[in-house]
């Protein structure tokens, strides 16, 4: 069963109750990212150096978002950079260039470091706007999964506002939805680009939650929190409101670029960009994204010959997209991931983790946890 955690208070009495009551799941985390850095050739020294740049960007732009990390730290009994470093955890590995002279032996040359590959889908149909993912990571994250559900406080700057998000014990967020009908999803992207007075994407992924439209984090994000993101990584925004609006942000150290739903009012996304000359040295680590977006596309116009989905009740919606995310074309390495016993190391052990299915207009979502063709658990989550 999935750790749900009901958390109101300030911001410091909300991440202190999380790290008390995920004190044990925080705990093999760290030691899971220990691994996750030291693959990426990062040593516990440069961990160290950039969490504590990204502490004091963090303590700087949204410091109840410090208070919170801070209060995490001191519920798990643990450092606070160790917090800070989870929160991190995509810009360490995925970006940031080791410091230390350790030499990497010709083994850890050949293991690649393992990337979150995910299949995200948006689309509105006559103004219910829908937005779904899966998640696909390491299998041993499996057992550290929280769903959190908080009350923030009414003094901060998300204005107590309700948000239910699936995230990994110590994080900030990862993909859930708000109960002003926002919702988020994440694809990691990775390029060698790293501003470290910018804020980490977890801590984004966040603020996107507090906020209470598409229009109103763009806002936030250009005019308050230092345009852009600490490195490179895709967001799908979407929210409910009057006929429902969904965007694809290719986020980065540039700043925002924004991609508009197609003439069928869809974004569909995976892990490499999609807009052309953005000013980023991307790096290409999973070749079938390319395969898992083109495989998504053909499955949605499949679909769209056999029915009108205009005329689909929710349910049948809910359940045609999670069909989309079942699929298990060029398996393993499908839009269904499972492990590849043929890759060695960590890489080869990444699987899709959970999926979240939103509709943001009835603010009501359907989780499943494990791969979606061989559920471990499936809840409901509304407001």
């Amino acid at each position: 069963m999935v750790n749900t955690l009901h958390l109101k208070g300030s911001n410091y009495e909300i991440g202190f109750k999380h790290g008390t009551l995920a004190r044990s799941q925080i705990h093999a985390c760290l030691s899971n990212y220990a691994t996750y850095f030291a693959n990426a050739g990062m040593s516990p020294g440069d961990v160290k150096i950039l969490a504590s740049r990204f502490s004091d960007t963090i303590k700087k732009l949204v410091p109840h978002l410090h208070d919170e990390i801070r209060g995490i730290a001191e519920g798990a009994g643990v450092p606070l950079l160790d917090i800070v470093a989870l929160n991190s955890r995509s810009e360490i590995a995925l970006a940031a260039t080791p410091k230390s002279s350790r030499l990497v032996s010709d083994d850890e040359a050949e293991l690649p470091v393992p990337p979150d590959g995910c299949t995200t889908f948006a689309e509105n149909v006559d103004g219910r706007q829908w937005l779904s993912q899966n998640w696909d990571w390491q299998t041993s994250q499996l057992c550290n999964l929280v769903l959190l559900e908080i009350t923030t406080p009414l003094d901060s700057p998300s204005n107590a506002r309700m948000l239910k998000t699936m995230t990994e014990a110590g994080l900030l967020a990862k993909v859930g939805f708000n109960s002003e009908k926002v919702g988020v999803c994440l694809n990691a992207l990775r390029a060698t680009d790293l501003d470290t007075n910018k804020l980490p994407l977890h801590v984004l992924l966040r603020l996107v939650l507090e906020s209470s439209s598409v229009a109103d984090a763009k806002d936030r994000f250009t005019n308050l929190y230092n345009d852009g993101a600490a490195c490179f990584g895709h967001f799908g925004v979407a929210d409910g409101k009057g006929e429902g609006h969904a965007e694809s942000w290719e986020i980065g150290p540039y700043g925002i670029g924004v991609i508009s739903r197609d003439d069928e009012g869809r974004l569909y996304h995976t892990n490499h960009a999609l807009l052309e000359g953005l000013k980023i040295n991307e790096v290409i680590w999973l070749e079938d994204t390319k395969e898992r977006i083109t495989r998504l596309k053909e499955l949605v116009s499949r679909s769209d010959e056999k029915v009108d989905v205009k005329t689909l009740a929710i349910a049948p919606q809910k359940d045609r997209i999670l069909s989309f995310l079942k699929d298990e074309d060029n398996f393993p390495n499908s839009i269904c991931r499972a492990n590849d016993a043929g890759v060695p190391g960590l890489l080869g052990e990444m699987q899709t983790v959970f999926s979240m299915i939103m509709d943001l207009k009835e603010d009501i979502a359907w989780v499943i946890v494990g791969r979606p063709k061989q559920v471990l658990e499936e809840f409901t989550l509304e407001f």
